[in-house]
């Protein structure tokens, strides 16, 4: 691999790097206590990163991770973001893996939101406009799925992108696809952007994770994904 090349990073994510990734963060993520509905994802991604690091075999894992890595832009000499947990192949800073965390179906100041649109424009989009990945083709989300219904947050979470779509760089109607990464895996999905500031497509690869605390709902109720067709107060919540 050489260090400043980043076609040699790429290799490394189509040969199966985002497969290891992830793999590395859902062994992490079976090992750490569940979150609570109103976690923040700051707490839930350190315990995490806590874990992965723990976890981590430094033969199959050629690669450095590092939390709440600075994003600054060299031309302006300005923090651009903090990006949640970053992957390493080497010693270049403008090539890594990116994995950007966000709750969903969480508990705020004692409501339940699904917080879809959060993962979309302050998640997806730091990716396209730029400000994570810039020097990259592949970037990563993670949704900490709070309520453990996973079927739901992924179709609010998918809601959301078809109607961002556009700003999203997405071809129409915005939809995303199995992982090549995590085949047969109904959690993994892939999204293909274009971006202004570069020539190729750039891969979102997300993967949702659910709390675990016995498939309910915080307020008690089966998940919705097994009550069959949603009522007309979480088709509302699919947009928020």
């Amino acid at each position: 691999m050489t260090i400043g090349d980043s076609s040699a990073w790429d290799d490394f994510i189509t040969q199966g790097g985002v497969g290891t990734v992830m793999a590395l963060v859902l062994d992490a993520w079976s090992l750490i206590e569940p979150p609570v509905p109103d976690e923040l994802e700051e707490a839930t991604s350190i315990r995490l990163y806590a874990a992965m690091v723990r976890k981590r075999d430094r033969q199959a894992h050629r690669f450095l991770i590092r939390y709440e890595d600075v994003e600054i832009d060299a031309d302006l000499a300005k923090e651009t973001g903090r990006k949640d947990i970053v992957f390493f192949p080497g010693h270049d800073g403008d090539l890594y893996f990116c994995l950007e965390a966000k709750r969903l179906n969480a508990r705020v100041k004692g409501v339940m939101k699904s917080l879809a649109d959060e993962y979309v424009k302050e998640g997806m989009q730091r990716f396209v406009d730029g400000k994570y990945g810039r020097h990259v083709h592949h970037g990563g989300m993670l949704g900490y799925v709070l309520d453990g219904d996973v079927a739901r947050a992924m179709r609010n979470v998918l809601a959301n992108i078809r109607v961002r779509h556009v700003v999203l760089g997405m071809d129409p109607p915005g939809d995303w696809t199995e992982s090549p990464s995590r085949p047969g895996d109904a959690h993994a999905k892939e999204s293909t952007h274009r971006r202004t500031h570069s020539v190729h497509r750039f891969m979102l690869h997300h993967e949702f994770v659910a709390s675990g605390r016995g498939g309910t709902a915080a307020d008690g109720h089966p998940p919705v994904s097994g009550r069959g067709r949603p009522s007309k107060k979480d088709r509302k919540d699919e947009l928020s």
